[in-house]
């Protein structure tokens, strides 16, 4: 950070971020004077009964058996390592090292880390494609060119998978024709790109327009848009606060935010992931002693939150966040990138989820590639601040514009959502993707996988911590026709390796369904189910048998299930599965009843409704041509629109090839 370099563009401006001039904080009124180490026991014993946040962490067996793996793994690659030395120093070497009397090029460890563990598995990461986007997607099949080297060669064919990869929440990124005449009709009249800045010749009513839908949108005064999302943050943040400021910053937030932030002369601390009594401590100590060396107030405050946080799921704890930074007179930035969009009843992101005034955060950032279906990034805040971002930035100043045509498509789906176009298709996308995200949630947690984040969130990870099982998830889920990211180190620190589903808008519920089933046997071959708890799938099968014969009641067969409105067939699988006529399923299990003599029940847990239990029973009726003289009954939940209470009721179906245990 060079902080002579700072100074010496605002003398030549003459100018400071409005940032500076609309508030001016009060910061060493209270804990002036006091150490860093009194203002942390205060905050201590002020906090001392507060709420604890509940971390994450990682289960001893998965810790000891990961570290052990990266240790053979370091191991084998230092002796390889070692070995090219000596065959260079022979002249044996097969490839090209670095050249006599040259300094190293590369990272030491990254380069390592490349060579001996990434090049291992990357088959797994930057998989071409060669279709659009959508809910299933035409994946580029490689293979390695030769047995000892890391390079890769396409192989001619491609492999059609559904996608649980892309960013697309809302659907938007597959060829909408209503969309895709208007988007060719700009790109026509306006050209592929501007090949300008947004200052010079590369701003046109396209941009003005979608500036404006923005801004509105959000609920904000005005808005920049930038022609890359990861620019967006790292060439605004170095423009908003320099030398003399501070950027407090969420432990875990995205690596553009990083790089903005070590682009600045600002100090920057980091505070415990989504956490707002350690943001709140951090402020306090931070007033408290001022700049270092000089320990003079801080020109300015600037605390940087996301709202969605796309490694993790999570979604911010805005409304604590927002309490704090108005506490203490510190402005908030919050990156809505997989927000905007994807949450809130209208898709309006964070802030609506989380019920927060948009007047309570100072600056809104967002991306146009995840619910948008396009590129590029935009900044909404007050007047002032945009067109000094407008004029100072290097992002609108140096960069080129976003092209006409992805200013459209941006235009266009912002329109839809909002409900502009006169129809509902855009609140029936939110609403579909909101349902989607809980419903693929749900089944991964009754399988036993351990899933992070948030309800509601379109970004649901599953840890796979082992460095071997990131291949093997991916290898065999690709095998099985599904397409998933997998994520390990640097993305994520070196133990946490997972992989990260993105549901869409797009899928359906039956697709879904059908992914969790492929999901299920991946992680049931690769081991991941670090949650198991026996509600998911199957109960063991001992567990079964014994309850069986226990109560001399055969389970797994065809049944006929009746209901105060309905009245269909279901069949209960060996597999742990059960499916009724109409397509609907889910996982079943059995455990024995709650009092004495009671007879055991079976516990339905639908994919898409509240669970049931339905107790056996000596069927009431006999039935002709059927072996079996049992049936389970309880009281049905299957309605969520209407709160009726009825008997839900199983009997044997008379074909039923199934008979009770002897």
């Amino acid at each position: 950070m060079c902080v002579a370099r700072d100074e010496g563009m605002t003398k030549r401006k003459g100018k400071v971020p409005p940032l500076a001039l609309s508030k001016v904080p009060t910061y060493s009124s209270t804990f002036a004077g006091k150490s860093s180490k009194k203002v942390e026991e205060m905050w201590r014993s002020e906090t001392a009964n507060s709420h604890q946040e509940e971390e994450h962490t990682v289960p001893w067996i998965a810790a000891l058996t990961t570290y052990f793996s990266y240790a053979i793994l370091i191991s084998v690659g230092t002796l390889r390592d070692m070995l090219d030395s000596l065959l260079t120093i022979l002249g044996w070497a097969k490839f090209a090292h670095t050249p006599e009397g040259y300094g190293k090029l590369l990272n030491d460890f990254q380069d390592f880390y490349t060579r001996r563990l990434y090049s291992r598995i990357q088959d797994c990461f930057n998989r071409p494609i060669c279709s659009a986007p959508g809910a299933w997607i035409d994946v580029m099949e490689r293979e390695f060119s030769e047995e000892q080297t890391s390079e890769m060669k396409l192989t001619g064919t491609h492999l059609t998978a559904f996608n649980l990869s892309s960013y697309n929440y809302l659907g938007f990124a597959e060829s909408d024709l209503e969309m895709r005449d208007e988007v060719c009709e700009v790109m026509n009249r306006l050209g592929v790109s501007n090949a300008s800045s947004r200052t010079e010749l590369g701003t046109t009513d396209a941009h003005k327009e979608l500036e404006a839908r923005v801004a509105e949108f959000v609920g904000k005064p005005a808005a920049l848009i930038f022609g890359m999302g990861f620019a967006t943050n790292s060439t605004v943040l170095p423009t908003l606060v320099g030398s003399g400021g501070l950027i407090l910053s969420d432990e875990l937030n995205h690596s553009s935010i990083v790089v903005g932030a070590r682009g600045s002369a600002a100090r920057i601390q980091v505070f415990k992931h989504n956490c707002p009594v350690s943001l709140e401590a951090r402020l306090r100590a931070a007033i408290a002693e001022g700049q270092p060396r000089t320990h003079r107030p801080w020109k300015k405050i600037l605390v940087v939150v996301e709202g969605l946080y796309s490694m993790e799921g999570e979604i911010c704890r805005l409304k604590e966040i927002v309490a704090v930074c108005k506490k203490y007179k510190a402005y908030l930035y919050v990156d809505e990138a997989h927000s905007i969009g994807a949450l809130g009843r209208t898709g309006r992101g964070v802030l609506e989820h989380c019920g927060v005034n948009p007047e309570d955060v100072d600056i809104m950032m967002g991306t146009f590639t995840k619910s948008f279906g396009s590129v590029g990034g935009y900044i909404a805040a007050s007047k002032e601040v945009v067109e000094f971002l407008r004029r100072s930035s290097p992002g609108s100043i140096y960069a080129c514009s976003m092209a006409p045509a992805a200013v459209t498509q941006a235009s266009l789906a912002l329109r839809m959502i909002a409900g502009e176009d006169g129809t509902g298709k855009g609140r029936d996308k939110i609403e579909t993707l909101r349902r989607n995200a809980n419903l693929f949630r749900a089944g991964l947690q009754r399988m036993g996988c351990e899933v992070l984040g948030d309800e509601d969130s379109p970004v649901i990870p599953v840890m796979l911590y082992n460095p071997a099982k990131i291949p093997a998830f991916s290898r065999e889920c690709l095998a099985r026709k599904l397409a998933v990211v997998v994520v390990g180190f640097p993305a994520t620190p070196l133990i946490k390796s997972r992989v990260r589903f993105c549901i869409s808008a797009a899928h359906t519920e039956s697709d879904l369904i059908d992914a969790l089933r492929v999901v299920d046997e991946v992680a049931d071959k690769v081991m991941v189910k670090y949650k198991w708890t026996g509600r998911p799938n199957v109960s063991p099968a001992a567990e079964v048998a014994s309850q069986m014969q226990q109560h001399c009641s055969a389970v797994v067969g065809n049944w006929d299930a009746e209901h105060c409105t309905w009245r269909d067939s279901l069949a209960i699988e060996a597999t742990g599965r059960f499916a009724r006529g109409n397509g609907d399923q889910g996982s079943w299990k059995v455990k024995p009843g709650a009092g004495e003599g009671q007879g055991m029940i079976l516990c339905l847990d639908w994919d898409r409704w509240p669970s049931e239990e339905l107790q056996l029973h000596v069927m009431d009726s006999p039935r002709v041509n059927t072996p079996r003289k049992h049936m389970f009954k309880g009281e049905s939940h299957i309605i969520p629109e209407a709160p009726l209470k009825c008997d839900f009721i199983l009997r044997p179906h008379p074909d039923s090839a199934h008979h009770s245990p002897k």
